[in-house]
């Protein structure tokens, strides 16, 4: 159905142009205003024809927002009313029933700004029609702009926009300026020659960042307006950060001037020694991030709140790196982690590179004697758990051979850490601290089945500790491996797409179902059903796949304990079955 349709009042029957339009209107009118009027009163009439506003700026070689201004001409006059602007709809009223009037111009007032538009406008090849010289007188109508003032707008916008230049874009550069209150033609020749005068900085600023095919708009001007009379930046301060952004854009600039004015850094010299720090910090972060293996995209976050506070404790970069590589070694690689260590190390007053270097000494002799203990037991990790047991056992007054003693004794272990740790706890209560102390009948040990070492002696402590490692090792085992099942068939059944996205849907069904019960009871019903049909599609998806519904869950060997060796009560289960 056509977009313009008749009044019931209006008498259609033919495409007839009332002659009170005619004698009227028309002659207030310009062409493109009585083309519109026309093709819509012809629409009226074909009512059946599928026809939008697009379909009509089509034919008559327009566009939409120009055929909504002539209709919004028209409707001034009573001639039609907009019921809607998305989409589009008209109503054609009967002529004889009008009350509006034309809008009366006093031409002849504006003949010598008419000429002078048009001698501004045939500079860049551009003519002037009549239809747009009613636009411009309707403007200084309806604004309180003086004609010589718009004038000067009229030749700015040319300058800017060459042939390009459109009513509209002079227009709403006009109206901008009186929003301001820039209505006279001292008062905008004064707006304008600011904008000139900052057009070589602009294009300065766009040197200094690259961007040499850039020519300054409407919202360049105000960003450096912002930055000059806001912030108080003069122009060699605004050239400075512009050149350490190198290949930046406007909006990164404004951001990097405010962050300085926030920072009170405005002369020339206080911006320079600022970007060249943040330079600094932010090459720091890059290689701190490579170190640790944490993928930096944006580096400021990480300055402000790690690497600027480590600067002013007084670490160099040098140690700063040296720390995030043993943070790397020690299974801690993240930002966080390297934080914790540098307050420790700065709480115990450890801030000098010779101090750093030295910590680092000792605790890299603990990652060697990691190494040589791995070599013996196999499974244990140099991570910051275990380099603090090192640290107790030295303190308990242990040297590197009697740890390495405690390593073989719990090398057949599945976790040889806590073994080492209870012999050595024995040793240290009998008062053993060289090898060559150690009592035969007192010597303990770790077996993967046993406590019993080969000179027959058993420590019940150590035996405790091997039954619970065992215990756990064979409901991990068991719980992996139901696990593992599980996982294969939900990958497969992930392989579908549809299926993929259902599972996404029922995961937000559940929230949506929550909120609906406690905020609006009424939804749930619709929810309920939606979530149901879900399921059903779901059911006939892994159907489809050769997939049972329970293959999705972990199908464990013991029902009562799901493989975790306890039952609800925390009583241990006796589905329990050791080797």
């Amino acid at each position: 159905m056509a977009f313009c349709n008749f009044s019931k009042e209006y008498d259609s029957g033919h495409t007839i142009v009332d002659n009170k339009f005619i004698t009227k209107y028309l002659p207030e009118a310009d062409g493109f205003a009585v083309k519109v009027y026309l093709y819509g009163l012809y629409l009226c009439e074909n009512r059946e024809t599928d026809f939008s506003a697009l379909n009509m700026a089509e034919a008559l070689k327009t566009t939409e927002e120009q055929i909504l201004q002539a209709f919004a001409f028209w409707e001034d006059y009573d001639l039609v009313e907009i019921l809607a602007k998305e989409p589009l709809t008209v109503q054609y009223l009967p002529v004889r029933s009008a009350v509006g009037r034309p809008k009366k111009i006093r031409y002849e007032q504006y003949a010598d700004f008419n000429k002078e538009l048009q001698r501004k406008m045939q500079k860049v090849g551009k003519f002037v029609s009549a239809g747009d010289y009613v636009k411009y007188m309707h403007f200084l109508e309806e604004n309180t702009l003086q004609p010589q003032a718009l004038l000067l707008i009229v030749e700015y916008c040319i300058n800017k926009q060459g042939e390009g230049v459109s009513p509209s874009y002079i227009f709403n550069k006009a109206k901008k300026l009186i929003r301001a209150g820039l209505v006279t033609y001292e008062q905008v020749e004064k707006e304008l020659s600011n904008y000139n005068q900052h057009e070589g900085d602009l294009l300065a600023v766009f040197t200094a960042m690259s961007a040499y095919q850039r020519t300054p708009d409407e919202s360049d001007y105000e960003l450096y307006k912002k930055w000059t009379e806001n912030l108080g930046f003069t122009k060699d301060g605004v050239l400075t950060a512009a050149r350490k952004l190198k290949r930046g854009t406007m909006n990164g600039l404004d951001m990097s001037l405010t962050e300085l004015a926030e920072k009170g850094k405005l002369t020339t010299e206080e911006i320079e020694g600022y970007l060249v720090n943040r330079e600094n910090l932010a090459s720091l972060v890059f290689r701190l991030g490579r170190k640790l293996g944490v993928k930096i995209q944006n580096p400021a976050p990480y300055i402000d709140e790690y690497v600027e506070k480590w600067y002013n404790y007084g670490f160099e970069d040098s140690s700063l790196l040296d720390l995030a590589l043993f943070c790397m070694k020690t299974e801690r690689g993240d930002f966080n982690s390297l934080d914790d260590l540098v307050q420790s190390l700065f709480a115990d007053g450890i801030v000098s590179k010779e101090g750093v270097k030295e910590f680092l000494k000792s605790k890299n002799a603990d990652l060697k004697l990691f190494a040589k203990l791995r070599e013996v037991c196999g499974s244990i990790k140099g991570n910051a758990a275990n380099l603090a047991l090192l640290t107790t056992w030295r303190e308990w007054k242990f040297n590197d051979e009697m740890i390495f003693e405690a390593a073989k004794r719990s090398a057949t272990s599945s976790n040889p850490i806590p073994y080492m740790n209870k012999i050595l706890a024995d040793w240290k209560r009998g008062g053993v601290y060289e090898a060559k102390d150690i009592p035969e009948n007192k010597t303990t040990g770790a077996g993967t089945n046993s406590t019993q070492n080969t000179r027959g002696y058993t420590n019940p402590a150590i035996e405790a500790i091997n039954a619970k490692s065992d215990r756990e090792r064979y409901y991990a085992l068991l719980r992996e491996k139901a696990l593992t099942r599980a996982d294969k068939y939900i990958a497969k059944a992930n392989k579908n797409p549809r299926f993929k996205e259902i599972s996404t849907q029922l995961s937000k069904m559940e929230i949506a179902l929550a909120k609906a019960e406690v905020f609006e009871p009424k939804k749930l019903p619709a929810l309920t059903e939606e979530k149901a049909e879900l399921l059903k599609e779901r059911r006939s998806i892994l159907q489809t796949l050769g997939i049972e519904e329970e293959e999705l869950q972990p199908q464990f060997t013991c029902v009562k304990c799901s493989d975790t060796g306890f039952l609800p009560s925390g009583v241990a289960c006796s589905c329990y079955k050791p080797n």
